[in-house]
């Protein structure tokens, strides 16, 4: 994992930090209690097969999928753009969240995000 902190307050993230193995589902997600132009911040948390956590969030400003704590933000970046993780966390919350019919705001939040994705 490589978090690109060369612009101070804007950190990106390029790969997985440990690339999750098979199958993944979504443990949790949720809107926090914040405010914002996206109604707030939406977080979704994806657990892998041997029980690692992979949070993400949706920022609360301009929808863009992000990665790490939400709450702390120690760790948090947004992903960059066109990079590995973009295209693979993507892809893998959308279809889980197609799966997840009794959240459809996850898959409203996904869809909204996607506008930020430049595929390479």
């Amino acid at each position: 994992m490589s978090i690109d902190t060369s612009v101070p307050g804007y950190p990106e993230l390029n790969d997985w930090p440990t690339a999750p193995a098979p199958p993944v589902h979504i443990s949790n997600c949720g809107r926090l209690r914040d405010s914002g132009p996206q109604g707030g911040t939406y977080y979704v948390d994806l657990v892998d097969s041997r029980g690692r956590l992979y949070p993400f969030f949706f920022d609360r400003f301009l929808g863009r999928l992000c990665y790490g704590s939400y709450e702390s933000q120690s760790d948090a970046a947004f992903l960059r753009r066109g990079s590995r993780i973009e295209q693979e966390a993507i892809s893998l919350i959308e279809v889980l969240a197609a799966k997840k019919v009794q959240d459809p705001e996850l898959l409203k939040r996904i869809r909204h995000a996607k506008t930020w994705v430049s595929y390479a």
